[in-house]
């Protein structure tokens, strides 16, 4: 007797020039949740508007070999996106296409992960974090910020502080989360019919506010803490409350928090790997090997491990 696979969908989105490194990221989602977890089947979703017919082609095959349902969903019109991105500082147009992707993913498609292109690894089994209950909420994310109420408790931040000059400025330029990894719940997104009509609008109410900033918010993930604060279930909050627990997200700026003097080792198992806050891998070099801070090392290692496996044919 067989049993039903448990499905997870994973997307992203980049311009041609990324493209190249998508198949790194494939190899890992295979090793980790296929080769290691036999009970998933995987969806890869790659979001895009100018990535060649060829990148895509070897990317579907490369994708097949690995046992990964590889799609592509082609953005035609990139005229709001780019608009929303004028407004974020230096984040590309389709760092913001994942806001509306419950309109071209399929419908038996309940949720999705986000991972940013190029820098992001999965280095374990992601399931505890994938199959999360939302409780209700559109986002599900690791938290990179949050406040002290006056009685001196520490509390996630809330709808009602984008009322607050301050607290707003914390939500949509400081990052209240990371967006290189966090689950959008696709079932509400359409239940509520969210359009790129709501972020418009959203952006020009901020412009309002801010006239005289050209960069208003931080990037994709300033305007979705805008839209979505209060709506946001953070991954093991509010057992643990520490914005350095990023099992799921587990970014390089790490080492420029406490925990460096441990030498940047974590408490836990990163399962998510992302390379924010550091020298991208595919740039590091034997010359500025030393510009590494500790413990970043043996993350790199995997990177250029499974760059090494990584077939190049048919990448331009």
């Amino acid at each position: 007797m067989t049993t039903e696979k448990r499905r997870i969908n994973i997307m992203s989105s980049c311009d041609d020039d990324y493209a190249k490194f998508i198949s790194v990221q494939l190899l890992s989602i295979a090793d980790n949740l296929l080769y290691s977890a036999t009970d998933y089947e995987v969806h890869f979703y790659l979001f895009h508007s100018g990535v060649s017919k060829e990148s895509v082609e070897y990317l579907r095959s490369y994708s097949d070999t690995l046992g990964i349902a590889f799609y592509e969903a082609r953005i035609i019109d990139t005229e709001p996106y780019m608009e929303l991105a004028s407004k974020g500082g230096n984040w590309p147009p389709e760092a913001y296409y994942s806001l509306v992707c419950h309109r071209y993913l399929p419908p038996e498609a309940d949720r999705v992960l986000y991972i940013d292109a190029a820098d992001v690894l999965i280095l374990g089994d992601i399931g505890e974090f994938y199959f999360t209950d939302f409780e209700g909420c559109s986002i599900a994310a690791t938290c990179a910020q949050y406040k002290k109420t006056a009685a001196g408790y520490v509390t996630a931040l809330k709808s009602n502080d984008l009322h607050d000059e301050y607290l707003r400025f914390m939500i949509i330029r400081g990052s209240i989360f990371n967006s290189g990894s966090y689950l959008i719940n696709l079932d509400k997104m359409r239940r509520e019919n969210i359009s790129l009509n709501e972020y418009i609008a959203l952006k020009n109410s901020l412009e309002n506010i801010y006239p005289n900033i050209e960069k208003i918010y931080h990037g994709d993930e300033g305007l979705l803490a805008a839209a979505f604060v209060g709506d946001i279930k953070y991954f093991g909050y509010p057992e643990i409350k520490d914005v350095r627990y990023q099992p799921y997200n587990f970014c390089l700026s790490f080492f420029d928090r406490e925990a460096e003097i441990r030498g940047g080792n974590p408490w836990y198992v990163p399962r998510i790997l992302h390379f924010a806050g550091g020298m991208k891998p595919w740039l590091l070099t034997s010359e500025n090997e030393k510009e590494l801070k500790p413990g970043q090392w043996p993350f790199y290692k995997i990177y250029r491990l499974y760059a090494s496996q990584v077939p190049s044919a048919g990448l331009k």
